[in-house]
């Protein structure tokens, strides 16, 4: 029997991988991630986000 795809988790776990890429980018270039918090756009130090992805 064939197993079904969830094309839904498939896009949000590329969306994850995505984000993670971006951080690990922005951090080698020592640059600020914008991020949308309490209705405003907040700057964010890239090397203290990658801090919070675990590694693979």
């Amino acid at each position: 029997m064939k197993e079904k795809i969830s094309y839904g988790k498939l896009g949000i776990a590329a969306m994850h991988r995505a984000k993670n890429d971006a951080i690990k980018i922005a951090a080698e270039h020592n640059l600020k991630m914008p991020v949308w918090k309490d209705g405003k756009i907040v700057y964010l130090d890239a090397k203290e986000r990658l801090k919070e992805i675990p590694s693979s």
